[in-house]
C-alpha cells in the first residue's frame, strides 16, 4: 500500500503566494491566464510536506489539473520553474535557491540527494496593475484571492472538486463589476474594494454549503483579521 502523503499547511501562505505571484508576473506560467485569484500552489515534487519556495509554483486550476492528469510532466514543470528563476543574461553567486525533491524526476535532473541548486538574480518585476487598482495593493488583492478561494471551496461541496469550473466565478465578477474582457477583477479601483469584498462574502454565504452551515458559522476571515495575520 502506498504511503499516504502528509499535507502540511504552508507557513505564511499569503506571503509565499505573493512571492510566487511576483515570480510569474501574475500570469499562469503555462497558459498566461491572468485570473490570479483562482490560482493554486503546486508542489513540483508532488510532496505536500515540502513547502520550500523552490518547490512551489503558482498556476491556474486548469494547468494544475493538466499536471494531475499527466498532460504536463514533472520535468515540464521543473523546467518552467528553472526558467522563471534563472536570468539568462546575468548570474549572481549570492542569489540561489534550492529545489528539493523527495521523488524521482529521471536523468534530466542532476544533483546530490535529489537537490537541484538554481542560481538566479533578483529581477525587477514590472507592476502589472496601475496605482489605484486593487491589484496594486498586495493585501487587498490577496484578500480578494482568499475570498475567491473560499467561494470555490464551497462550490466544490455542491458539484465535486473535479467538476468546479473555476473561471466561471471570475467571469461573473467581471460582468457584475463591468470589467473589460482584457482585464481582471484586480483592475477594479481600490475605492470599490469594500463593494467587491461584501459581494463575494455574500456569494459565499448563499452557496449550498453556506446555507447549511448557517449565518453563525465563520465562512471566511474578515479583512481586519486577514490584515492582522498577513499584512
Amino acid at each position: 500500500m502506498a504511503q499516504k502523503k502528509i499535507r502540511k499547511s504552508i507557513p505564511k501562505v499569503a506571503k509565499v503566494r505573493a512571492e510566487l505571484q511576483a515570480e510569474i508576473n501574475s500570469e499562469c506560467p503555462f497558459c498566461e491566464n491572468t485570473e490570479v485569484g483562482h490560482f493554486q500552489i503546486h508542489h513540483i515534487d508532488e510532496n505536500p510536506a515540502n513547502n520550500n519556495n523552490g518547490n512551489l509554483l503558482l498556476l491556474c486550476p486548469n494547468c494544475h489539473s493538466r499536471i494531475t492528469k499527466g498532460d504536463l510532466s514533472q520535468i515540464d514543470v521543473l523546467k518552467r520553474k528553472i526558467e522563471l528563476l534563472n536570468n539568462p543574461k546575468k548570474t549572481n553567486k549570492k542569489d540561489s535557491q534550492n529545489v528539493s525533491f523527495n521523488g524521482t524526476v529521471g536523468n534530466a535532473v542532476v544533483g546530490n540527494n535529489n537537490t537541484v541548486n538554481l542560481k538566479n538574480t533578483k529581477k525587477t518585476v514590472k507592476q502589472k496593475y496601475p496605482e489605484g487598482c486593487i491589484g496594486f495593493e498586495s493585501v487587498k488583492s490577496n484578500y480578494i484571492g482568499h475570498l475567491i478561494e473560499r467561494y470555490n471551496k464551497y462550490k466544490e461541496y455542491e458539484v465535486g472538486k473535479g467538476n468546479v469550473k473555476y473561471w466561471i466565478f471570475g467571469g461573473q465578477l467581471k460582468k457584475k463589476f463591468k470589467i473589460a474582457p482584457t482585464r481582471t477583477i484586480y483592475n477594479l479601483p481600490s475605492s470599490r474594494f469594500d463593494e467587491l469584498k461584501l459581494y463575494i462574502q455574500n456569494r459565499i454565504r448563499e452557496t449550498k454549503l453556506g446555507k447549511i452551515k448557517g449565518s453563525t458559522h465563520k465562512h471566511y476571515s474578515t479583512f481586519e483579521e486577514y490584515t492582522e495575520k498577513f499584512g
